[in-house]
């Protein structure tokens, strides 16, 4: 069954030709790539309980918050059946590999094309994927900056096609400039030489890597609570000032050097590392509740409506700044006193997404943790440019259920 037709006889014919066709006859199989902070390249241990752990499947039930215990993002998702496949990547503080890393998008490519082949993922659990599924790609957090990375260069003339990179930091540049201090002959100068990043990536360091088999013939990715554009915590985190340092070690407790590249400035931003053009059509889903409690200051580090952890521009791959005022319809206003008034001066819609083939599907009133693990099953929403209608009222499983249906 077509993505399309699920939507239903409401649905332009322009939009509708945006998803690929599939058999009906196909299962779907959901593969789902984790975020930041987890331990995804050990497929499975026995805890100090003997209890069995797989880090990267058990992400996507963990809850951060007590309220969302018991709550299964997976369980939810196959409402309606399906299979799927959990991709695991390291992606802890303590291995700090960005987005472009061997160690991440090339290890996300090579269990994708697995999972596809029929292989199964590695992980104990039912309902593996067969070869002849219809394939979904859902991503969260972190995982949607790596499937960016890795659709925008499964497309021949990318900048990085199929190629993952050894290499921890962007490239750098290094200038000289002549700096003068007092007047007339007490004038004094010197020559500083400094260092700085810019975006780009050094072909010494290339794995090659197959994203265009990994990516080419899926139907659709998903993300929920996306890192796409990074977010301004990180860059609070690294150029910040004391008191968000404070704030970071009471509420986040995170360090620059783990989350660097999830900064929003053009260094860093993937849509700078991304081809005109990406192999897969992108969904996003973007959440604009903070965390419950105490918790919830993680958000005086971000602008606009966010996450807890990511601000809703960055989320919904919005063009320009990460940091745009966007308000949970996901149009940006002028303010007065912290008051919106007039017409909007920023939608965005479809035609104003940071690269192409990049499409809204809902705005909800849900927090990072959440969207993971699907602890808030009815969350409010607000209307959105072009977003869709399935699974409306539903948290991100069953709006995505829903939609592949």
């Amino acid at each position: 069954m077509t993505l399309c037709k699920r939507l239903g006889a409401s649905l332009s014919l322009a939009l509708a030709g945006l998803f690929a066709s599939v058999s009906a006859a196909a299962d779907n199989c959901y593969i789902l790539v984790h975020g930041h902070g987890t331990e995804g390249h050990v497929k499975q241990r026995t805890n100090s309980q003997g209890q069995l752990e797989q880090p990267a499947l058990d992400y996507w039930s963990e809850a951060y918050f007590d309220k969302y215990r018991g709550s299964d993002f997976i369980e939810q998702l196959r409402i309606n059946g399906g299979n799927y496949g959990v991709v695991g990547y390291n992606s802890t503080d303590e291995g700090e590999m960005p987005y472009w890393h061997d160690g991440t998008a090339g290890e996300i490519a090579r269990q994708i094309i697995d999972i596809r082949s029929g292989k199964g993922d590695g992980y104990q659990h039912e309902n593996q994927c067969k070869a002849d599924d219809t394939f979904w790609v859902i991503a969260h957090s972190q995982g949607a900056t790596q499937m960016m990375y890795l659709a925008g260069n499964a497309v021949p003339g990318s900048p990085y096609y199929n190629r993952a990179y050894n290499q921890f930091d962007s490239n750098t540049i290094t200038e000289s400039n002549k700096v003068c201090t007092g007047k007339w002959f007490w004038k004094k100068c010197k020559t500083e030489t400094k260092t700085r990043n810019i975006a780009g990536l050094d072909d010494r360091y290339a794995v090659n890597v197959d994203f265009d088999k990994a990516i080419t013939g899926i139907a659709a990715i998903f993300t929920t609570g996306g890192a796409i554009t990074g977010t301004e915590g990180v860059d609070r985190l690294c150029n910040g000032s004391w008191i968000e340092s404070l704030i970071n070690d009471l509420f986040i407790g995170r360090e620059c050097a783990a989350v660097r590249y999830l900064q929003t400035n053009d260094v860093y931003a993937v849509r700078n590392y991304v081809g005109t053009n990406l192999a897969a059509p992108v969904y996003t889903i973007g959440g604009y509740a903070g965390f419950p409690g105490i918790e919830s200051a993680s958000s005086l580090l971000l602008g606009g409506e966010d996450d807890g952890y990511i601000n809703l521009a960055s989320q919904m791959n919005c063009s320009g700044s990460a940091k745009r005022n966007l308000y949970s319809n996901l149009k940006e206003y002028k303010t007065f006193l912290g008051i919106a008034y007039g017409s909007a001066t920023f939608s965005c819609d479809n035609d104003h997404k940071g690269t192409a083939r990049s499409y809204n599907l809902a705005s909800i009133y849900t927090d990072h943790d959440a969207q993971r693990n699907g602890g808030i099953m009815s969350p409010d929403y607000t209307g959105i440019p072009n977003g869709l209608n399935c699974g409306t009222g539903k948290n991100s499983a069953g709006r995505i259920a829903a939609c592949t249906q």
